[in-house]
């Protein structure tokens, strides 16, 4: 997210950022996703290879073959019963949905503020504890510094 908690504009990342995309690769190998329509629909070809569940209660949704529908979070949930990790990629109405229910939390912070037409729901941070932090200043791959953080939940 932006500093201004911006994910998303057009149902796309205002943002490219490489090393960003690397470390997501790394972190979430092998790990089923929970996403909802739109964020699926702007990067089902990426995701194709990954077991996913989609949150739509759309009747005609097209799936790829290692994607399941469900109708809300705890149906996703259930259907990855026997996953020992889940990632949750959104977008904003999943990840208020959810946030709750997180015990890790993997957030990018982009240091710059975006327009934007979708956004992170507000964290109350008394409840997390940075427990990672990698720093990434602008360069010839990255037009904007950015931190990959992790977040454990203190209760």
């Amino acid at each position: 997210m932006s500093e201004n908690r911006v994910i998303g504009l057009h149902n796309r990342l205002p943002w490219h950022l490489p090393a960003d995309w690397e470390h997501f690769w790394r972190t979430t190998s092998g790990a089923p996703f929970i996403m909802g329509r739109k964020s699926f629909e702007a990067a089902d070809a990426l995701l194709s290879d990954y077991k996913n569940v989609i949150i739509s209660n759309s009747q005609n949704l097209a799936l790829c073959s290692n994607c399941k529908q469900a109708h809300s979070i705890a149906e996703a949930l259930q259907l990855l019963a026997d996953e020992p990790l889940v990632f949750i990629l959104g977008g904003a109405q999943v990840f208020q949905q959810s946030i709750h229910l997180a015990h890790l939390m993997y957030l990018t912070i982009v240091h710059h503020h975006f327009e934007g037409d979708a956004f992170f729901p507000e964290v109350n941070w008394a409840e997390w504890e940075l427990v990672e932090q990698e720093n990434h200043p602008t360069d010839e791959r990255h037009a904007y510094a950015f931190s990959i953080n992790v977040y454990k939940r203190i209760n």
